[in-house]
């Protein structure tokens, strides 16, 4: 006889109901460890995988264009996709956490798998502009043309004659117009714009794509206990400039210097000539994407001025040369430039499109 079936009469001669209890418990526990670690699995599998397990070529660009990427960009997608075993792409790209979740992997084996540094900087290129594309179709969202697409709790804000700003909600889109709360005056009695007055309303929608509106104020009605005030409809609604690149706000320091630029001309052509001047100023980068910097400065230069700067955005010194496209100037001293990149390497904007998303955190 087997020492194993030994133990067992060994055990089963005992008849202790407490032993016993302790027994069913133990097991009991051992199999609900097994079928959880069994949910965890597939569930990993699952977030990126589905049911049937296998990368499905097809199903991938489907979900990728999509989503929004061009033909280029997930070409380049598609290896990794197959190599990652993205076996459910629906799910992965309309969930922003395992889309980014995603491309942080892909960066990842970029990084670990690329024999030269040079075709590792090529490869990260073009991850990155593949989800800056991503970036900027997410930005847009649906588009809205008219009022009536309005939701009710949407958030708006009206500039009336004067100039002034105040911010409302909607409460009910109807087919004569949009009611929205009334809005209050210092001491908190309701404003009542007269019928015929005109507006212009602003409001963005949930992927943060602004939009803009003119219109009247219909009328004035009871909605229940409250009263509304009535805009009318408006079918040319349009959308706001959006961003397009996606923006960090930071704390970190840079060095800026001015660079002065002149121009002259070498047989009947314009020339531009630029000089970096020796003194650096010192400066904090409070937001960073790949198209510029903002930059707060207590030597904050005027709009239209260049400048070479130096910045780290998280594993080297980097550099690039830029334009103070705006000035906004700070009550106490200085101001924050706003500067647009004219002449930045790829490896610098790497490192900046890594720091953005978070890939080298």
């Amino acid at each position: 006889m087997s020492p194993t079936l030994v133990l067992a009469q060994m055990y089963w001669k005992q008849s202790n109901p407490a032993e016993d209890a302790i027994l069913y418990i133990v097991l009991g526990c051992i199999a609900a460890a097994f079928i959880l670690v069994g949910i965890i699995r597939n569930g990993i599998s699952g977030s990126l995988g589905g049911s049937g397990r296998r990368f499905s070529r097809s199903a991938f660009r489907k979900a990728a264009r999509s989503a929004g990427l061009a033909e280029e960009d997930l070409r380049f997608l598609e290896a990794y996709g197959r190599a990652l075993e993205v076996y459910n792409p629906d799910f992965v790209f309309a969930n922003p956490g395992r889309l980014d979740s995603f491309f942080k992997s892909v960066y990842r084996r970029i990084e670990a798998e690329t024999e030269s540094e040079a075709d590792a900087e090529e490869k990260r290129a073009k991850l990155f502009k593949a989800r800056e594309n991503l970036t900027k179709s997410r930005a847009a969202g649906a588009k809205v043309s008219s009022t009536r697409q309005l939701g009710r709790g949407t958030p708006i804000t009206f500039i009336a004659p004067g100039e002034e700003s105040y911010p409302t909600i909607t409460v009910a889109v109807e087919a004569g117009g949009v009611a929205v709360e009334p809005v209050k005056d210092a001491y908190g009695e309701a404003i009542r714009f007269r019928r015929g007055t005109k507006l212009t309303c602003y409001f963005y929608s949930q992927a943060h794509q602004g939009f803009q509106f003119s219109t009247r104020v219909a009328s004035w009605v009871q909605l229940g206990s409250k009263e509304a005030m009535v805009l009318a409809h408006s079918d040319a609604v349009t959308a706001l400039p959006a961003r397009s690149h996606a923006r960090r706000e930071t704390k970190a320091p840079c060095t800026f210097y001015r660079v002065a630029v002149t121009e002259r001309t070498v047989r009947g052509k314009k020339q531009r000539d630029a000089k970096v001047q020796g003194i650096p100023f010192p400066g904090t980068i409070i937001d960073i994407s790949a198209g510029g910097l903002g930059i707060q400065s207590a030597n904050a230069l005027a709009a239209g001025e260049f400048i070479k700067v130096e910045f780290n955005p998280g594993e080297r010194t980097q550099t690039a040369f830029a334009k103070v496209v705006r000035m906004n100037r700070l009550k106490n001293i200085g101001g924050v430039m706003h500067v647009q990149f004219v002449r930045i390497s790829q490896r610098s904007l790497n490192a900046i499109l890594s720091f953005v998303y978070g890939y080298g955190d």
